[in-house]
This record gives C-alpha cells, sequence and structure tokens, in this order.
C-alpha cells in the first residue's frame, strides 16, 4: 500500500484522491463486464432524504422564522443540494468557506431521559447553501479572517463527518476514497490535539477523537463485511466476510500512520500563505484534504516509502478491486442483461459471453496486480455467479411462460424453453480451452 497512491497499478494511473482516480478504477473494472451491464450500472443509486425529527409536535412554537432576509418558510421549494456524506466529496476552500458558514444553522439538541430532543429554547432555522449570498459569504469571510475560527475542535462536526461510513454495492466504487478520507482526518486531528495540548486536556481530546475514529471504522468495516463479504459469501467463498472485515480494519489503521509519517516529515501548514487564508489551518477537515492531496503527490514522484500491513490477508487495492466486482455481478444478477425473448436453437452464446466476461476479470487482475488470495476468491466464486444468473434468466423465462398461458398465440414467438445449462457450460470450458 502506498500513501496517496492506489500503489504502482497500472489499472488505475492516477493517485486514489482524486476524483479522476476513482473514474479511471471504475472505467477498468467495468471492462471486466459485458458492455450491456455497465450501462445499467449507473441506475442503482441511493436516495437520500430531509426529514424533520418527530420532536417538532412537541414544540410548535419553536418554529419561527428569523426576521433575516434569508430566512425560509419550512415548505418553501428548497435548492437541491449535493446529499453525498464527507467521506466522498472534495474539499476546498469554498467549502470550507460555506461548511463553516453553514454550521450557525445546525439544530440544536438538549438530552431528554434516554434520547435527544430539540432545544426548546432555541427557534429552528432553516437554510440551504443555496440560499447564502455572496454578500454573506463575504462578510462571513471577513470575520473569519479577523477572528479565526478559534483553537477548540469542532467535536460536533467531526461527528457528523465520520457519519455515514458504510460501504454499500451503490458507492462500492468509493471505499478507498472513504478509508483516506477517515485516515488522514485522524491523522490531522491527532496531530493537532498532540501539539495544542498537554496532560490532561491532551488524554480527554484524545479520548474522544479514538472513540470517534475507532466507530466510524467499524461501521466502515461493518458495512463492507455485510455487503461485500456477504456476496462472496453467498458465492460459496465461506469464511471470507471475517477476513475482510479485519483486512478493512487494517488497511485503514496503516493509512492512518502512514499519514501521520508524512505529517511528521513535511509541513502542510506552511502552504497556507497570507493573513486572509489563516483560518484555514484551524479547519481539520480542510487540513486533512491539504494532507491527501500532499500525499499523493510525493507519492507520484516517488518520495515516499511504502509501508505494508502485516496484520492484513487483503490489501486495499484487493478490497476496493472486489468491491466493484461484487457490484458488478450482483447487478447482473438483479437485472439480467441476456435477451431470452425470443427462441432460440441453441445456448452456446451465452456460454461465449460468459467465457469473455471471465477473461477479462482475469486480465484485470492482473493488471490490478491484485493478491493471490483474492485472485483465487474471484474467480471461485465466477461459477457460483454463473448459475445464480441462469437462475435469474430463467425466472424472465418463466415470465414468458406465464405470458404464453394467457395468451396462446404468443407460443413460437417468445422464447419458453428454460436455459439449457449444460450447453452453456460445455461453450464455457471450450472457450477457455
Amino acid at each position: 500500500m502506498y500513501i496517496g497512491q492506489m500503489g504502482t497499478n497500472p489499472w488505475l494511473k492516477t493517485s486514489w484522491l482524486n476524483r479522476a482516480g476513482f473514474q479511471q478504477i471504475s472505467k477498468n473494472m467495468s471492462n471486466t463486464l459485458p458492455k450491456e451491464h455497465t450501462q445499467q450500472q449507473t441506475k442503482s443509486v441511493s436516495t437520500d432524504r430531509f426529514q424533520l425529527s418527530s420532536s417538532y409536535p412537541r414544540f410548535p412554537n419553536q418554529m419561527k422564522i428569523l426576521e433575516t432576509p434569508e430566512a425560509t418558510q419550512v415548505n418553501a421549494t428548497l435548492v437541491a443540494a449535493d446529499l453525498r456524506p464527507a467521506s466522498e466529496k472534495a474539499y476546498t476552500e469554498e467549502d470550507a468557506l460555506m461548511n463553516q458558514y453553514m454550521k450557525q444553522y445546525r439544530l440544536s439538541f438538549v438530552k431528554e431521559g434516554d434520547s435527544y430532543v430539540l432545544d426548546p429554547s432555541k427557534p429552528v432555522k432553516l437554510m440551504t447553501e443555496g440560499q447564502v449570498s455572496q454578500e454573506s459569504l463575504d462578510a462571513f469571510r471577513a470575520e473569519l479572517e479577523a477572528n479565526g475560527l478559534g483553537d477548540e475542535i469542532d467535536w460536533r462536526g467531526v461527528q457528523e463527518d465520520f457519519a455515514r461510513m458504510d460501504i454499500r454495492f451503490d458507492n462500492a466504487e468509493r471505499f478507498e476514497t472513504k478509508a483516506d478520507y477517515l485516515a488522514s482526518r485522524y491523522a490531522v486531528l491527532k496531530d493537532r490535539i498532540q501539539t495544542q495540548y498537554t496532560g490532561e486536556k491532551l488524554e480527554q481530546e484524545m479520548q474522544k477523537l479514538d472513540g470517534l475514529y475507532t466507530k466510524a471504522k467499524e461501521d466502515m468495516a461493518d458495512s463492507y463485511t455485510a455487503n461485500i463479504g456477504g456476496f462472496y459469501e453467498e458465492m460459496g467463498q465461506a469464511g471470507v466476510s471475517e477476513e475482510m472485515r479485519e483486512s478493512v480494519l487494517a488497511a485503514i489503521d496503516s493509512k492512518a500512520d502512514e499519514y501521520s509519517a508524512y505529517l511528521a516529515e513535511n509541513d502542510i501548514y506552511a502552504d497556507i500563505t497570507g493573513p486572509s487564508r489563516q483560518w484555514l489551518k484551524q479547519d481539520d477537515g480542510y487540513m486533512a484534504a491539504k494532507l491527501r492531496e500532499r500525499a499523493a503527490a510525493s507519492s507520484a514522484d516517488g518520495t515516499n516509502t511504502q509501508m505494508v500491513s502485516q496484520q492484513a490477508l487483503f490489501s486495499a487495492d484487493d478490497l476496493s478491486f472486489a468491491a466493484i466486482y461484487a457490484k458488478g455481478l450482483s447487478e447482473q444478477i438483479k437485472h439480467p442483461d441476456w435477451d431470452v425473448k425470443e427462441p432460440v436453437e441453441s445456448d452456446s452464446a451465452l456460454g461465449k459471453y460468459l467465457a469473455e466476461q471471465y477473461r477479462s476479470l482475469t486480465d484485470g487482475m492482473e493488471q490490478a496486480d491484485i493478491s493471490n488470495e483474492m485472485s483465487r476468491i474471484l474467480k471461485d466464486s465466477f461459477e457460483p455467479f454463473i448459475d445464480k444468473f441462469l437462475d435469474a434468466l430463467n425466472q424472465k423465462i418463466d415470465h414468458n411462460r406465464e405470458r404464453v398461458a394467457e395468451k396462446s398465440w404468443l407460443s413460437g414467438f417468445i422464447r419458453t424453453e428454460y436455459i439449457n445449462r449444460e450447453e452453456v457450460y460445455r461453450a464455457f470450458a471450450m472457450a477457455q480451452s
């Protein structure tokens, strides 16, 4: 594993912090899947919703509209926003300014029994980024230039940014982006705490950081295990889920160590020049983004050292490749793209089609320098995948049969014979020889 770069794999050709890098990953991974299938992958997206707390009815008088030009009615049309979590987005100086500005409009909660409810003493202020005027931003920037952000760490902001670290099929290609985000953010905060505090205060702040970091890391590992590991378990790879979980945890820790080592040898704060930009040094999210950027550049120049975790069975590259490929195969099973509408004389073409997909997989693994153990798991998963894929095609044929039962005149025009598995496997084997 390399800091700032996904190794020297030729299939990447760019640093993993760069969004283009993940476009390259997806592009190369998509080459291991049929072209018809890659057109369907973009349909798998998650839907985020903004929902008012159920506590609102308990404090009806607290839904107050502030007497400012920026206030908005609750039922006003909200401007569309990027709802991806912080761990999946870039974070520029402009993003930092907007983030700090929007913290004025965070909802306030108080503890009531075992739960938290809206603070009845404070009015609810609703604001979206699209409603913020340039004049307001400029005035806020002037305040930051004059007063800074202060030395206290915004732990609420850290907790919110460390939320939604889960790995699912719809964000599988962003596995390493999220791992790098978490590791670099931890490294910057750890360095800040150790520089800024001593004694009991240092211990207290590190306990907060370690607690949030551990939870986010375990959320990421558990979700990867359940979704990606679970998929390969279904493909007959017993025990691989736990091995993947331990590898995710080790990969994140290894990255955090790499970033910390880079910080110890390089002053990334020296890049923040000019009195008007000094407040950025107190935005740990921004400094973590700069750390990823600097480390990636160093890795591209070949000036950093490689650190490999001895605890993990799989590397970060292995885990990233496996996640993206699992996403593709899962989509193929859910939405089988082979045409079973019309009758055919032979299913040998289907066997050849799957053989070409298998060759693309092996070529992709070789280019990506995937470990022998991960290569074995992916190869051994392919035949069980074929069985499930053929099952999915037969389900589509069941639908054809139902149509013929309802409309007999369709007989002979649409396919009602199930997939000839022997013929498929024979053609698949011959294409491999």
